[in-house]
């Protein structure tokens, strides 16, 4: 009998390591799924960035109703799975009406975010975080292998080949908007052929993500460099609550919100120049009636 090297032999305890976790989950492995999308790399999969453009999201705050709409479409727009539960791009807060958005400095209160549908709620409002795509982001300069990069058209993203899992990138941002695979993502058998093992349902534009590395909001940049106009987010938003544009181009809707409305930007003060604004232009109570 041929003597088993090193190789073989963490080959071999990793197929039963495979083995043993598709036992207990209901669904397909990102290991099973045989689609050209999950072999491509972020960056030889996006179309290329556009010259001269300079994107930013704003966010109304007074019109927000905490639907989930915008988390729930963002997942199935960018294949993130199901399972692990906790794997998601936005997270909802909801907040009391003591104090407004301008008034958020920092992190909400952990037990503050928003996983259910029970909403809006009298008193409340609601505050939705994603990437920041910040102009000086801090995550591309710790990054030791060059994974996390900001595009020519100020994108920040990730080349998930590249990608070493050692998550400096989550501990330089300061927003808490990466999101790290622990386990190997799994996807219900609604979602993949029960005859062949293809996918059936998930954007081959996204490259599917495997254990071990990091993840987060693109602002949809397969389609926003592909002739939409904006994220899934804010094209789902059922209360107009999310913008999206280019800020070099005074014509676009960011701009003129800029030039009406008054902003707030989060951690302005650690100069990692955000690009999402937020603002309060829809009808937001207290309860004893004055406007926030």
């Amino acid at each position: 009998m041929s003597k088993l090297n090193r190789r073989d032999f963490v080959k071999a305890l990793a197929a039963v390591g495979i083995v043993a976790t598709l036992g207990k989950v209901s669904g397909k492995s990102i290991k099973d799924v045989t689609s050209e999308v999950s072999r491509k790399s972020a960056k030889g999969l996006y179309p290329s960035a556009k010259q001269g453009v300079r994107y930013a999201m704003m966010i109304d705050s007074g019109a927000c109703i905490g639907c989930r709409t915008c988390l729930h479409a963002c997942k199935l727009e960018n294949n993130v799975p199901d399972e692990p539960s906790n794997m998601e791009w936005i997270d909802l807060f909801e907040m009391e009406n003591t104090r407004p958005v301008s008034e958020v400095h920092g992190m909400p209160p952990t037990d503050s975010n928003v996983d259910y549908t029970d909403s809006p709620k009298k008193g409340h409002w609601y505050l939705s975080f994603n990437c920041f795509h910040c102009d000086n982001p801090p995550c591309t300069k710790v990054c030791p292998t060059g994974a996390t990069y900001q595009d020519d058209d100020g994108l920040v993203l990730v080349n998930y080949d590249l990608c070493i899992g050692c998550r400096y990138c989550m501990a330089a941002c300061p927003y808490n908007a990466r999101r790290f695979n622990w386990w190997d993502p799994v996807y219900p058998p609604s979602k993949v052929s029960p005859i062949d093992g293809e996918i059936v349902s998930l954007n081959p534009k996204v490259p599917l993500r495997t254990r071990g590395v990091v993840e987060k909001c693109t602002f949809c940049v397969h389609r926003i460099r592909d002739g939409n106009p904006v994220p899934r987010c804010v094209e789902v938003c059922p209360v107009n609550a999310r913008h999206f544009g280019d800020l070099n181009d005074p014509e676009s809707e960011v701009s003129r919100l800029l030039e009406t409305v008054r902003t707030h930007r989060i951690k302005e003060e650690l100069n990692t120049q955000p690009m999402l604004y937020y603002f309060t232009r829809g009808v937001k109570w207290k309860d004893d009636g004055e406007k926030i």
